[in-house]
């Protein structure tokens, strides 16, 4: 039975301020049990897709903001630890992200506050995807692909594919299952650990797994 070609997508962020931010500690766990589902998902799922985020070592903007500008390396990186592919719903995430700051929070003498200026603005934000009309009939030709492909493109993939998959497989691997001389390769990709990983890391990270099996050329 004939193999469908791999579908190539890309996508955008729609963004929104909601008009409300966050200069405390305090002030951060009432946004986080009370904000939109999409706040939460922009902060924790969608920020590798802000053009400023690979500067970043913390994978969410909520570690993020608690280092930069609570001044907090605790809780920054016990929120940079919550990885929100392992959960099963937006809510189980909320529910981890306030226990995770309630904790942090009862063992303060005093409420940690940010300087003027570094204030957390809060964004709701809803993915765009497209179909680039590209259809990728090998793997082979798709290592050709993903070696050009935008990081936007690789987020959707990837990332946005855990998400319809139930925290299953990226969309590479689901594909490339179909042929019997990949399964190694989709063990490999599928223990990727992306979530922790910038755009442009997971992206060698993926060009890296390739060059190491015989099907496909190397990669310059």
């Amino acid at each position: 039975m004939a193999v469908e070609p791999f579908v190539l997508v890309d996508c955008s962020l729609a963004r929104r301020a909601i008009g409300r931010n966050c200069s405390n500690l305090r002030e951060l766990l009432d946004a986080v049990r009370t904000v939109p589902d999409a706040v939460l998902e922009h902060h924790m799922l969608r920020c590798p897709l802000e053009d400023h985020f690979e500067m970043y070592e913390f994978p969410n903007d909520l570690a993020r903001w608690c280092w930069e500008a609570l001044g907090d390396p605790v809780l920054a990186e016990e929120l940079g630890l919550v990885d929100p592919y392992k959960e099963t719903s937006i809510a189980g995430l909320r529910s981890t992200l306030i226990d995770t700051i309630e904790d942090r929070l009862w063992g303060q003498d005093r409420i940690p506050w940010c300087r003027p200026g570094f204030e957390l603005h809060l964004v709701a934000s809803r993915l765009v995807a497209y179909d680039t009309g590209e259809r990728i009939p090998t793997p082979a030709a798709l290592v050709e692909t993903v070696e050009r492909m935008s990081l936007r493109s690789l987020f959707f993939h990837v990332h946005e594919a855990r998400r319809r998959t139930g925290g299953q497989t990226d969309d590479f691997s689901l594909w490339l299952e179909q042929f019997d001389t990949c399964k190694e390769l989709v063990t490999g990709l599928r223990e990727i650990d992306f979530y922790f990983l910038n755009l442009s890391q997971l992206h060698q990270e993926i060009l890296d797994l390739f060059q190491q099996h015989s099907f496909v050329p190397t990669v310059a």
